[in-house]
């Protein structure tokens, strides 16, 4: 009796030990899974939140030019054709280099 117990022991410290390993495995492969799904739900949000606050701002940029366009016409000012650029607005005007010839 006492070889059929050992024997019984020895399988099911086998058995354990399987379990064990396969519910290791398990949790380890489950942890990737969470891991990835993770990653990928931030990056969705991410774009979201980004595209959200994209069109957000697109709609108070053209509420705020609206506004400014109201107010001119308030206070009488011409409509101006196109906004100079920044290297347009750096360059001097020909009124300025005539007056640099000038003096």
């Amino acid at each position: 009796m006492n070889i059929k117990t050992s024997n019984t022991s020895l399988l099911a410290l086998g058995l354990a030990v399987l379990l064990l390993t396969g519910c290791e495995a398990a949790e380890q492969s489950a942890q990737e899974l969470l891991d990835k799904t993770v990653g990928k739900t931030t990056e969705a949000i991410r774009e979201v939140v980004n595209e959200t606050v994209a069109n957000a701002m697109d709609q108070i940029n053209g509420k705020i030019d609206g506004l400014q366009d109201d107010v001119d016409k308030t206070l009488g000012k011409p409509e101006q054709e196109e906004p100079q650029t920044e290297q347009k607005a750096d360059e001097p005007t020909l009124a300025d280099k005539t007056r640099v010839h000038e003096a």
